[in-house]
């Protein structure tokens, strides 16, 4: 059991614990100096450090005044609030005009009424279609061989005198022309379009002159429009073809629009000639930008002037004329892909030539080839209607090649009818316009071709119209942009899983691959060597997967993460089995049509939770209260912005839908003015980017009078860095004189008093900023531009002085700061580097030497404290051993003074 030790001892009564802290005061004093050391040493690395940073916000602000973007700096304004202007880069000086003509808009379709929420339906479909539209027309920009049209006016008279001034400047397309004309009330001109050509139809009912068209003031719209040529008689007069095909056409717009596909620095075309030689095409170019003189002079090039590839005599299609003789025949094959077959060069060669298919349809028309999915409808021939009186036709349509001569053909039947596109614009109806109901309307195949059958109106009905729905006009390809898929709004670049019935897996990621085009997304899904094949639907409106393992498994497309990208394309989830063309297969079909199916229990509120909760969607869809007791309607609204958002809703349930409000794009024409119609820039909402490099515009009311937007320098920027700079350096200068401060009277210093690294970062930045600087132009030092030292040793600026330098020679100033090695901010920055750069800088090496003696010292201060505490534990052993000793002692003494003196026996 050990004993109780007391700081006093209980034996001497000396102060044990008092006694050991002073000895141990005496000897820790060399601990206690260099601890006093080791803490001086970091209030200068602290010092040291701070200056350092300071220093580099020195470096940071002059490096910023070297750099040329700063003195580009502008200032963006509008003349008026119906357009808003601003820089998102670093827009040139200059004055554009702009009108804003109109504003983007989405498209709302609104019902008919229902009684109530409660309504039910009946067992059927409804159909949402959001592309395949029969009713596009041409831009004006693609009229005479993509010379386009000059956009002004033009006037029309009739055969009745009445003379009418059309506005055509912000005419967009062929239709554009059409509408504004027909809106024109205040005359008897109706206009159409027909082939590749206008026409104009005169309604007077006593004409006394001809109809005729002029020009307004010196303009050529009319010339351009083929219409200026027209002063007849006649009520009806036809303008001059427009459209044809040249060396400049663009291969995106060949086949209404759906361009054509191979594969870059691939063979594309192999070529058999009559002498029985062959050679093979590949292109090494991309057909995004490609034009049709660019794969003509290829081929002939390939073809080392033995055969002459050409745009046929019609101007519509191509040509190809093998000039070889022999016992052989021309044929034209694909090999990587299918580019013969787009071209309509797979046909068998007639003395010696291969006529293409038709690649262009018209100024509103659209390819026959172009639709059932982009299969087309094959051969055509005849076809039988009887209408309502019993009358009775047979049509053939063996030389149709579009839609429009199909229609032509039909209305010049003879019969009591009428044949158009139908009410969604996707398909034609056949309307019976006798007024007879004494017989049924009849369309039926004439022939073995099933002609009827293929255009969708076979039909033997009581009522007055039959209409063929959608014919599936082909709106995805694999040119199609993945920016322009999904309603304009961008597929997302992430990672998609796939798995075929077999179990394999395979993983796409869209941003790796550098996807752009749904063709960029096919061949990606089909590099992945599982069962899985993927292609453009027969819809023609997006992407089909087909299971090709044939596994017991199930066929599966997710997203990975938080990725979105197979959702958008219409790809995520599982395969159906379905029988497509009599066979069994298990696929995905990415279709952007939405169906949604109806019993006679579906109430109206169910649809609409239907059709807002059907993924991939594009409309939104709610319930439009009229009052009580006044029912209800559905309202339709357009999730995409501007045209690309147009939908059509097609059903048998007797739903209808009237447009409340338009799909259209915010139109503005560039560079416009009271005398010229500018040029016409469309955006699918307000905003506008890039008509002006680094400018972005925005819409925000129509207006007939230019806006002007004034890019103008700014030199504000460059100010306030000169101001950032002198801010930064007198910070500096502060620091210095607070660190290396000496006051007399109290004889104190600062921490870096006498110290070599600040007196160099003193006299390194006095120096340089008194001095001149030559060779980096006309302006040779700081005062010039309004920066001085004053007698403190601190820099101010007089901003007056700077604003007259830079106006008077803003190239000189700007090659004061920014001229290499010898202007300001190279200089500044080989001083900066000197002081605070990483390699070899005073400050930072000065630091490194401060934190390796506070390291040494650290070590040395910890050695101290163990030896210390080795020493006052044996000073407290030894004097507790004294009292130890000592009480011992005490006790013998007395011991032996109890002790009793016995005298010795004598």
């Amino acid at each position: 059991m050990g004993r109780i030790q007391s700081s006093v001892g209980l034996v001497t009564g000396v102060p044990i614990e008092e006694t050991v802290n002073q000895l141990m005061s005496i000897n820790a004093q060399p601990r206690d100096r260099l601890k006093a050391r080791t803490d001086q040493l970091r209030q200068e690395q602290v010092a040291i450090t701070e200056l350092t940073a300071l220093v580099i916000a020195v470096e940071l602000s002059t490096d910023r005044l070297g750099q040329k973007s700063l003195y580009d700096a502008t200032t963006v304004a509008a003349s008026n609030t119906s357009v808003t202007a601003r820089s998102i880069g670093n827009p040139k000086v200059g004055s554009y005009s702009f009108v804003p003509i109109r504003q983007s808009q989405n498209q709302q379709l609104t019902s008919s009424v229902f009684a109530s929420a409660d309504q039910k339906f009946s067992s059927g479909e409804v159909v949402i279609h959001s592309g395949g539209f029969l009713d596009e027309s041409v831009r004006l920009d693609q009229l005479n061989g993509g010379a386009g049209i000059a956009r002004g006016s033009i006037r029309i008279t009739d055969r009745e005198g009445t003379t009418q001034t059309i506005d055509l400047r912000h005419a967009q397309t062929a239709q554009d022309v059409v509408d504004a004309i027909n809106a024109n009330d205040s005359f008897k001109i109706t206009a159409s379009l027909d082939g590749d050509h206008f026409v104009l139809s005169d309604h007077s009912a006593t004409p006394t002159t001809n109809l005729s068209v002029t020009e307004v003031g010196n303009g050529t719209t009319a010339a351009d429009l083929g219409l200026a040529s027209i002063s007849t008689s006649s009520a009806t007069a036809s303008g001059t073809g427009l459209l044809s095909l040249t060396n400049t056409t663009s291969l995106r717009s060949l086949k209404d629009g759906l361009g054509v596909s191979f594969t870059k620095n691939e063979p594309a075309l192999k070529f058999e000639l009559a002498d029985e030689s062959n050679f093979e095409v590949t292109f090494d170019f991309d057909e995004e930008g490609a034009s049709l003189g660019q794969l003509l002079n290829q081929i002939n090039t390939a073809g080392e002037g033995k055969i002459e590839a050409r745009i046929a005599a019609d101007g519509k299609s191509l040509e190809i004329e093998d000039l070889t003789s022999g016992a052989g025949n021309l044929q034209i094959t694909s090999l990587a892909g299918d580019l013969a077959e787009q071209l309509g060069l797979d046909a068998e060669s007639v003395g010696g030539k291969v006529q293409g298919a038709r690649l262009l349809a018209g100024l509103g028309d659209t390819l026959l080839s172009s639709l059932n999915g982009g299969r087309g409808l094959g051969e055509l021939g005849e076809l039988t209607i009887s209408d309502r009186s019993g009358a009775t036709a047979t049509i053939d349509l063996t030389s149709a090649k579009t839609l429009h001569e199909v229609l032509n053909a039909l209305n010049d039947s003879g019969l009591g009818i009428s044949a158009s596109l139908n009410r969604t614009k996707t398909g034609i109806e056949i309307v019976d316009t006798t007024g007879s109901t004494a017989n049924n309307l009849i369309i039926a195949d004439a022939d073995d071709t099933n002609t009827a059958t293929k255009l969708q109106i076979v039909g033997d009905v009581s009522a007055s119209r039959i209409d063929s729905k959608s014919l599936n006009l082909q709106h995805i390809t694999r040119n199609t942009l993945l920016s322009n898929f999904n309603g304009g709004k961008p597929i997302s670049s992430t990672s998609i899983s796939f798995k075929d019935s077999a179990g394999k897996e395979g993983l796409l990621n869209l941003r790796s691959v550098s996807a752009k085009s749904i063709g960029d997304v096919i061949d990606g899904i089909n590099a992945l060597d599982i069962g899985i094949e993927a292609r453009i639907n027969d819809e023609g409106d997006g992407i089909v997967l087909i299971d090709t393992a044939g596994g017991e498994g199930e066929l599966t497309v997710a997203d990975i993460g938080t990725g979105t990208a197979a959702a958008q394309l219409g790809l995520a989830g599982k395969g159906k089995v379905e029988t497509i063309d009599g066979q069994t297969v298990t696929r995905i079909n990415g279709t952007t049509t939405v169906r949604i199916q109806t019993t006679e229990d579906t109430t109206l509120s169910q649809f609409v939770e239907s059709l807002n909760s059907y993924g991939g969607s594009p409309v939104s869809v709610s319930l439009l209260s009229l009052g009580e007791g006044n029912g209800v309607r559905l309202v339709l609204n357009s999730k995409a912005a501007g045209a690309a958002g147009r939908v059509a809703v097609e059903s048998d349930l007797g739903l209808s839908f009237s447009e409340t409000a338009k799909a259209q794009d915010a139109l503005i024409a560039f560079g416009a003015s009271s005398t010229n119609s500018g040029i016409l820039v469309s955006s699918a909402t307000n905003t506008f980017k890039g008509i002006v490099e680094d400018i972005e515009l925005v819409v925000n009311e129509v207006s007939d009078s230019p806006v002007t937007v004034s890019i103008v320098e700014n030199n504000e920027t460059v100010t306030k860095q000169i101001e950032t700079f002198v801010t930064a350096y007198n910070k500096v200068r502060e620091k210095l004189d607070s660190l290396t401060t000496f006051d007399a009277a109290s004889n104190s210093v600062g921490v870096l008093f006498g110290s070599n690294s600040a007196l160099r970062v003193d006299i390194g930045y006095s120096n340089f900023l008194a001095s001149d600087i030559r060779g980096a132009g006309s302006i040779r030092s700081l005062q010039q531009l309004g920066v001085r030292l004053d007698e403190n040793g601190k820099l101010q600026f007089d901003k007056e002085r700077f604003q007259s330098t830079i106006d008077a020679d803003p190239t000189a100033v700007e090659e004061f700061f920014t001229k290499e090695e010898l202007g300001f901010t190279s200089r500044a920055k080989s001083i900066a580097e000197r002081l605070a750069g990483v390699d070899n800088g005073v400050l930072l090496t000065r630091s490194n030497t401060l934190q390796s003696q506070i390291e040494q010292n650290t070590n040395r201060l910890g050695a101290f404290d163990v030896r210390l505490e080795k020493q006052r534990t044996r000073l407290l052993t030894q004097f507790y051993a004294m009292e130890t000793t000592i009480g011992k002692l005490q006790r013998n003494l007395t011991a032996l003074d109890q002790i009793q003196f016995i005298p010795p026996i004598t």
